[in-house]
Formats: structure tokens, sequence, C-alpha cells
């Protein structure tokens, strides 16, 4: 069966490849689990009865007695548009030069996705249990009306991450358990902007590029006393290297120098490390109280730096990819309610402090804080499957833009400018299901 679930799993990358939704700060994709999506990811790390815990906390898996999958499917459907006027840096930071069709408006930059999530867990014996997770951690895709006032700030922006985890968990004794795991990653990544000034429109300049990294996970769960639960889960860092190309053309009148569609580019990418404290509390049979606070080290991204083989400067800032993006933070709370012996209803709601600010904001991620709202139920059908669904509804500040000299993403050599706001909205819809083969789940929390 662990053989099957790994054909399963490599196939399911074809499918995880749809994910483009950035769903929680900067651009980490949280769309990891049907039932902690029900709950706003309160107590996501803390043992909690769903596979989908060892993403963030591998230490879960030794809750499992038996073989056990967990396939998570995702509708992503946000919404954003900026409203606002390009224009060109002529000496008055307040006071650009407007763009002829600086005032068009970016309609609905979001991009509709579909993203998967799958998990698989196999006891070795009743201390030793190895996992295997198959995800999409980072990723989002932005795609503005063309023209419009912005396009020679940005145009299409797309990163998509692919990450297989193999863990490894022992449970040190009936309240003490201890995981780790190795992050396999792939990226892929295209940014452009529009040569032509709006309302024209011209050919596409930008660079795209692929690139791997590596990196771990680990946790543990400690039950101090019966009915609590608390885990802290850690993953790590990672360093994307991607290599790519350029895409279309730019001529600088400056420097004089052009890049030819197809010459190479080599750039890096510092992904962020993230701790998630979790905690599950049995109030009675029937509720169970969860929460969690955790960190995202957004700080170390900085300005990534592009290596190329001539210098390139112009519509699109070639020779950086400035993000100087602070830390994240995200506060959840939520319940479970055991309305019978075969269904559960949840609930929860998260606020989350977003790394991008004001001062840095661009027109490419139009992130800002955020309040999540969610519900989801499970089924149980047999001893073997549980039906698994949930929605959220994640309310995004308006997020004012200010593309002008002191945001990074301001390029001097190309002044173009930006001045805006803009507003989002996100729409999660999430079904899922839990499968377990050769024995019952451990009892989640010691209960009275």
């Amino acid at each position: 069966m662990f053989r099957n679930a790994l054909r399963a799993s490599t196939a399911a990358v074809a499918i995880v490849a749809g994910a483009s939704g950035a769903m929680a700060g900067g651009f980490i994709n949280q769309s990891q689990s049907t039932v902690f999506n029900g709950m706003a990811y309160a107590g996501w790390g803390a043992m909690g009865g769903d596979p989908s815990s060892m993403f963030i906390n591998p230490a879960t898996m030794t809750q499992f007695m038996g073989f056990t999958t967990s396939t998570n499917l995702f509708g992503i459907m946000p919404y954003s548009k900026m409203s606002g006027r390009g224009g060109v840096f002529g000496g008055g930071v307040n006071n650009p030069f407007p763009l002829p069709g600086g005032g068009l408006s970016s309609g609905d930059i979001g991009q509709d996705a579909f993203s998967t999530a799958s998990y698989y867990i196999l006891p070795l014996s009743r201390s030793v249990v190895m996992g295997l997770s198959v995800n999409s951690p980072f990723g989002f895709t932005t795609s503005p009306n063309t023209p419009w006032g912005g396009q020679r700030v940005s145009e299409t922006t797309t990163l998509r991450s692919y990450t297989f985890t193999p863990s490894i968990a022992y449970k040190f004794s009936e309240s003490f358990s201890f995981g780790v795991g190795i992050q396999a990653q792939y990226a892929k990544a295209r940014l452009v902007s529009n040569f032509a000034t709006p309302p024209a429109t011209g050919p596409l300049v930008g660079l795209k590029g692929d690139g791997s990294a590596f990196g771990v996970t680990a946790g543990f769960t400690w039950q101090p006393w019966a009915g609590t639960s608390i885990g802290l889960g850690y993953r790590s860092r990672m360093n994307q290297e991607i290599d790519g190309r350029f895409v279309g053309f730019q001529l600088t009148p400056l420097a004089g120098a052009i890049a030819l569609f197809g010459d190479r580019a080599q750039g890096f990418l510092k992904l962020p490390d993230r701790v998630n404290l979790s905690v599950r509390h049995a109030l009675n049979p029937q509720w169970d109280l969860l929460g969690t606070v955790e960190w995202q080290g957004w700080s170390r991204i900085g300005t990534s730096r592009i290596n190329a083989p001539v210098l390139a400067v112009g519509a699109f800032p070639l020779r950086t990819l400035p993000f100087e993006y602070s830390d994240g933070w995200f506060f959840a709370g939520g319940a479970e309610y055991k309305y019978s012996p075969n269904l559960t209803l949840r609930g929860g709601i998260a606020y989350e402090i977003a790394p991008v600010t004001d001062r840095v904001r661009s027109t490419r991620l139009t992130d800002n804080d955020r309040l999540w709202t969610s519900i989801g139920m499970s089924y149980k059908w047999n001893e073997r499957f549980t039906i698994n669904a949930s929605y959220s509804h994640v309310f995004v500040k308006d997020a004012p833009i200010n593309v002008l000299p002191g945001n990074p993403n301001f390029n001097p050599l190309s002044p173009f400018t930006y001045v805006g706001k803009a507003k989002s909205h996100v729409d999660i819809i999430s079904l899922g299901l839990t499968s377990t083969f050769g024995g019952p789940a451990a009892p989640v929390v010691a209960k009275y």
C-alpha cells in the first residue's frame, strides 16, 4: 500500500502544478489541509487526528496506528483590483508626470487556482512512524488587464513550488513524540513588464526560470495532562537558486544595453522559515478548543540579485528583485464540536500580520494584513473513510501602493511610478478524504 501511495504522490505533482494562489503572508500557500482550513488553521501543529498536521509538525504522525492517507483538494478564488495612476518621476515625489493611460484600472489581478495536498503515514512499529507529504507551500499568480496604468512597473507574475517531504517520527512515551523530515523543493518563476507606455501595448519583457532547494522540518508534541496536547513545529528556510533566461528584449538608452531573448540569468530567492506553536484542549467529550501562534521569517528575503551576461535596465529592473519584507505573524483560534459519533463540526478565526508593509508594497503582490473566518465538517463514512469539507473567507485590508522614490521597487533608471490602492479578498473551498487501513487512529488526546 505504501508503494502505491508513493506512485500516487508522484502523479499528484501534475495536479499540484495548478496551485497559484498566495493565501497567507507574502506568497505562502496556506492551503494544505481541508480539516484545519475549517478552523482557520488553529491547532494545526498539535495532535489533531488528521494526517495534514505532519506538514507543520512531523511528530504528529505518531498518533496513527495504521497506514493512513489524506488527500486534500482546494478551489482558491482570490480577488484583487488596483485603482490609481501610473506616471513618470520628474522631480516631485508627490507629483510625478502622469502617463496618458495611467489611470486605467488593473482589473482583477487575482487568478483562480486549483491546488492539492497529499499525506501518507505508515507505522513501522508502536514507536516508529514514517511518512511522506506532497505540497505546494509557496506560490502565486497575478495578471492585470492590458493595457493598464502600471504596466511599465509590472505585468504577469508567477511563482510555483512543488515539495516532497519524507519524514520519520518516534514516540518516546505516551505523552511525548519527536519527528524530523527533509524537504526537496522545485520552483518555477516568471516576472514580466510591458515595454509600451499605456494606453498602448507592446512586447513583454522580463525573465523566467526554475530551480531547486533543500531544507528540513522538525517538531515535537507533548501532552502535559489528560485532555491537552501542545505541539511545536518548524519548517526551515530554503535558498532557491533560480536559473533562467530573459523573455523578450530591452533597449536602455542610458546604457545602450540590449537584453535579447534567451540570454541567461541567475538569481537567488531566500524563502522564509516558519515556527508554529499549537495547542488543543478538550473541554468535555463534545468540545475541543484549539489555538495557534506562528512566526514566519520573511525578513531574510531581502533583495534578490540577478547575475546576467549583459547590463539590462529599463522597463523591468533585471538586476534586482527587491522584496525587503518584514517578519510575518499568524494568530488563530478555533473549536470542534462532536455532534455525533460520525459527524464533527468546526469553525475558527485568524488574524495575520502580513510581511509586506506600505513602504515596500509593489504592484506584483498587493499583500496586507488579513482576517480569516472559517467553517468545516467531517463525516465518518465507515471505519476506513472520513469525508472532510471546509470553507474560508479571507478579508484583506485595503493596501496603499506607492511605487515612488523610497520604495525598493522604484527603479531610477526606468523611473515609472504607480500610486493607488488595492482592494482584495479570498475565498477557499476544500474537500478531503482521510483513509485508514490496518488499524484505527490512536486517541488524539488522552481524555478523562
